[in-house]
Formats: structure tokens, C-alpha cells, sequence
């Protein structure tokens, strides 16, 4: 048997097993062969984005985006925190406890006799208190409080659906770029494999006389610039891949994905009125800032409530010791206390806080005000831009594509039968590449057209 023969069998037979058994595991990966469950991380909220395959298609990347993206996993925690505001604006002041006493430190323990030549104490009553004070809030306060507060936690959780709409989106925008980069990879390999075969074929034909060393020398630089296409095409497709895992956790950058799915969606016929009204009504960052809008309302109530005072209640016992003493003898008191005080707004009745905050409720109306005219012209952009890609997305699939096609068919077929030169060949070939891949790039233009439409308009409803 040839030696190198029976060394390709060898290693063809040994290094799967090899690779099993003394490759080495991704941290966090069950090992094979053995039914423990891999440890569980700490629990909270990012799920640690480990692929058990590298096919993926785009429903499975969109789950994983939802789950271990980072980026969301810390947006999230402004919903919490919001919460907690709201919590907080619903307690009530804490009541204030006091503890009092007095000593007398120049009597005290001292002794003198009396006129019967008894020991008599001197010390000076002492007085020992505790009180309970209650601050009595306006009602209005904890009530206004309370709203601008909620308003705040809705326009918070609002901003954060917006935040997981966007990063979608974001997500399923660069996964048509690199559906887009694999299908260019695919037909650059396609055409590196037929000219690799037409070099090929020209050596036997040099050497059979057919031909002359001019056209094989075209041919072999044909190929070497398709090669050099070919290493850009595949740079470009793993850049895109790897750009793939920046809305993934953090073990995703070391995988390679095999993309599932198709880019050829079917066209949408949109309502440019109805987009207009779904978008005013329903996109969230549109209703994250009503709801600030809002809060910046309570806000001004609750600048108004400030300017009636707190009462503070308080209610306190206090006990004076008896006294002995020669000058001033007093027998034990017990005393009940009630309290009632309150600032006077003499000075400060709360107009700077009132003013600012109009001033603050006024600002979040313009910027709503704003932000409503953007999403206008940023949706009738996006229909206009949809339209026109959907246009040129039809051009190609109804006449450029097949045109090119029936050509390198044609000039293949001429040049096999010597109707047509190597020259016409090489050009019916580059340019059946050229228009495959600028129609690889016009569905992904036109993907991304599409789901730019759907931002705009506050919608959700892609599949690849």
C-alpha cells in the first residue's frame, strides 16, 4: 500500500477519537461521557450564552439575545429601581423617639444633719422624660409622591421595552448582514471552484495544442483574483459572524455559526396612515416620555403640597425625683405632655420649587412635542427607503439575475464549441458574479429596510 495512503487512512480513523478524548473543554461544557449536569452559575438574570451546536437560525438567536444579552440585563435594572422609588414614596415618616434626664452633680450624695441630728439628703430633684414625636405630612404630599414616582417606574419600564425593541432589531439587522456575507461566500466559492476547473482545463488543452500559453495565463490570473475575493469574502463573513456575538453572553465570541434561514422575504404591502397612527399610539419611547411628561406634572402638585407645612405631634411623660434638701424640698411630679409645631413660611414659601418645576414639566412636553415630529419623519423616511429597495429587489429577481445567468450559460456553452473567446468567457463570469452579489446585498438593503420600517412604526413581526 502507498505509505501516504495508509497515512491518510490512520489519521482519518484516530483523530476523531483523539479529539474526543484529549481535546480540550470549554469551560462550563458537560463532559462527554459522563451524566452530571454541568455546575450552575450564580442565578440571576444573564443566562450564560454556551452553544450546544453552531447552527442557529434566527428565532434561536433572538431568544438568546433576550436572555443573555448584557447590555439588557443592566437596563433591567433601572425597572427595579424605579420600583423601589415607588416603594419608597409610599412610607411614611418615622416617628422620632426621645429620651431625657438631669442630674444634680453639686449635691449629689451629699449629706447634713437636721436639727434632730438625721442625715438628710441634699441632692436637687432630678428629672427623667421619654417622648414620641410624629411628623404629620400634608396629604397631598404622599399622594403627588406617590404619582410622580409610578409615572417615573412606567416611563422606566417603557425605556426598556424600547431598549429590548431596539437591541431586536439591532440584532436581526446584523444577522442579515451576515446571512447577506455567507450567501456572497457561497457564490465566490462557486465561482473560485469553476475557474480553478477551467485552469485546469486549459493545462490539457495548452498540452494538446488547443490553446495557447496566452489564454492559460489569463485563465490562472482570473483564478488568483478570484482566490483573493474569495479570503475577503470570508473575512467579511466571519466579521459578521463575530459581530453576531456582541448581543450574545460572553462564550459566544468563541464560536463560528452556521446562519439558518433565508433572506428572501415576501414583499409587505403597509398603509402609510395606519403606520403613522400605530407609531404615535404604540412605540414605546413615544410612551416612556407621556409617562415622564406625566411625572413632571405630579411634580408641579407635589411642589404645591409642599407649601403647606408638616405638623409634628408629640406626646411626652416626664418624672421628677423628690427632693430633701434643706432650701427647697419637693415631693415627685409626673407630668403628661402634648405637642403641636409647625414651621411658619415666612421666608421660603416654595416658589423657586414650584417654578422649576414647571419649568421641568414644560421641557418634557417640547421634548415629547419633538420627539413625535422625529418619529413622523423618521417613518415616512422608512416607507420611502422600503419602497425603493423593494423595487430594485425586483429588478434583479425578475430580469438581472436570470439575464446574467442565461449569458455565462451562453458563453460557456460557446466557448466549449469555439464560438466565443476566453476573453468573452472571463467577462460573462464576472459579471454573473458581480450581479449575484449585489443581489445578495439588495436583500439584505432591503431586510434592513424593512425592519427600519418597523422601528419606526413601533412594530415587530421579522422572520428570516
Amino acid at each position: 500500500m502507498n505509505r501516504n495512503l495508509f497515512f491518510r487512512a490512520a489519521l482519518a480513523v484516530f483523530l476523531p477519537v483523539f479529539t474526543i478524548f484529549a481535546g480540550p473543554q470549554r469551560i462550563g461544557q458537560q463532559p462527554v461521557g459522563t451524566n452530571n449536569p454541568p455546575a450552575v452559575e450564580t442565578p440571576w438574570i444573564v443566562t450564560n450564552s454556551i452553544p450546544a451546536t453552531n447552527e442557529i437560525t434566527f428565532k434561536q438567536f433572538l431568544n438568546e439575545v433576550a436572555e443573555a444579552n448584557l447590555d439588557y440585563a443592566a437596563q433591567r435594572y433601572n425597572v427595579d429601581i424605579a420600583k423601589a422609588a415607588v416603594a419608597i414614596a409610599k412610607e411614611f415618616p418615622n416617628p422620632t423617639l426621645s429620651l431625657g434626664g438631669s442630674r444634680d452633680l453639686r449635691f449629689h450624695g451629699e449629706y447634713v444633719a437636721d436639727a434632730s441630728g438625721h442625715l438628710v439628703n441634699q441632692t436637687e430633684p432630678e428629672a427623667r422624660g421619654v417622648g414620641i414625636d410624629q411628623t404629620i405630612e400634608y396629604f397631598g404630599k404622599r399622594k403627588w409622591r406617590i404619582r410622580t414616582a409610578d409615572q417615573a417606574y412606567r416611563s422606566t419600564a417603557a425605556s426598556v421595552e424600547d431598549f429590548l425593541r431596539n437591541l431586536k432589531l439591532n440584532a436581526a439587522e446584523a444577522y442579515a448582514l451576515a446571512l447577506a456575507t455567507q450567501l456572497t461566500l457561497e457564490q465566490q466559492r462557486k465561482t473560485t471552484d469553476y475557474l480553478t476547473q477551467l485552469v485546469a482545463a486549459q493545462r490539457l488543452r495548452v498540452k494538446a495544442g488547443d490553446v495557447g500559453e496566452t489564454d492559460l495565463t489569463q485563465s490562472r490570473v482570473d483564478q488568483l483574483q478570484s482566490q483573493s475575493d474569495l479570503l475577503n469574502a470570508e473575512n467579511n463573513a466571519e466579521t459578521a459572524q463575530l459581530a453576531l456575538s456582541t448581543f450574545l453572553g460572553r462564550n459566544r465570541g468563541q464560536t463560528k455559526f452556521i446562519l439558518r434561514g433565508k433572506l428572501e422575504l415576501e414583499p409587505r404591502a403597509f398603509q402609510l396612515e395606519q403606520l403613522l397612527m400605530s407609531a404615535l399610539q404604540n412605540r414605546p419611547d413615544l410612551i416612556a416620555l407621556r409617562h415622564a411628561r406625566d411625572s413632571t406634572r405630579s411634580g408641579v402638585r407635589l411642589a404645591k403640597a409642599t407649601r403647606v407645612p408638616d405638623v409634628d405631634v408629640g406626646l411626652s411623660y416626664n418624672y421628677t425625683s423628690p427632693s430633701y434638701n434643706f432650701v427647697d424640698p419637693t415631693p415627685s411630679d409626673s407630668q403628661l405632655a402634648l405637642s403641636l409645631s409647625f414651621p411658619l413660611p415666612l421666608w421660603n414659601r416654595q416658589h423657586a420649587e414650584i417654578q422649576t418645576a414647571r419649568f421641568a414639566a414644560e421641557q418634557a412636553e417640547k421634548t415629547l412635542e419633538s420627539a413625535e415630529l422625529k418619529a413622523e419623519v423618521q417613518l415616512q423616511q422608512a416607507f420611502t427607503t422600503y419602497q425603493l429597495m423593494q423595487e430594485r429587489l425586483q429588478k434583479f429577481q425578475s430580469e438581472i439575475l436570470k439575464g446574467a445567468d442565461d449569458v455565462l450559460t451562453a458563453k460557456r456553452y460557446a466557448y466549449e464549441h469555439g464560438d466565443a473567446t476566453l476573453l468573452d468567457l472571463l467577462t460573462a463570469q464576472s459579471a454573473d458574479n458581480d450581479v449575484h452579489q449585489a443581489y445578495n446585498s439588495a436583500l439584505a438593503d432591503a431586510a434592513t429596510a424593512l425592519m427600519e420600517l418597523e422601528r419606526a412604526a413601533g412594530l415587530w413581526d421579522v422572520e428570516f
